[in-house]
């Protein structure tokens, strides 16, 4: 069973949203982490329209060469940090919220504890089969999860 610990979010995460992290997993070339962010889009948006929840499973690898991990951390204002000084988890963090991340599973609905069952389900599914949610296309023009979790995101110009 794969466990989960708390990331970053509000203490009272199922009304603010949270998001949480697995242990760090090897796919034979790099490591990765599983991110699964708890979303209340009542809450993020104000629209109660919609769906209340959201979760979405993302795959992050802490390891950038160090001129982009510089990008993502001055896009939160942290110019002065060195990439280096930050542990894993940071990077981890940071990367996700930059976008360096592979959304592999997304589900929305009101039932949060149904959601989070159906969520813990695809959760214990990923790592066995990481190379396939890897390489589904996450948006038209045809990046996979591959192209997003290094940030090469783009028009693909392939034959």
């Amino acid at each position: 069973m794969i466990k989960t610990k708390f990331l970053t979010g509000d203490v009272n995460w199922k009304e603010y949203g949270g998001k949480f992290v697995t242990k760090k997993f090897n796919n034979g070339e790099f490591d990765y982490y599983l991110v699964v962010d708890f979303i209340n889009m009542h809450d993020a948006t104000g629209d109660t329209e919609q769906y209340k929840y959201q979760i979405i499973i993302g795959a992050v690898k802490p390891k950038h060469n160090k001129e982009k991990m510089k990008d993502v951390l001055s896009a939160f204002g942290l110019e002065d940090e060195n990439p280096d000084e930050l542990t894993e988890l940071q990077k981890v963090m940071y990367a996700y919220e930059y976008g360096l991340s592979a959304s592999l599973y997304n589900i929305s609905g009101n039932n949060a504890e149904k959601l989070l069952r159906e969520a813990r389900k695809e959760l214990q599914k990923i790592p066995s089969l990481f190379g396939f949610y890897m390489d589904i296309p996450i948006n038209a023009i045809g990046n996979t999860g591959w192209d997003f979790i290094d940030g090469n995101i783009g028009f693909k110009n392939e034959v």
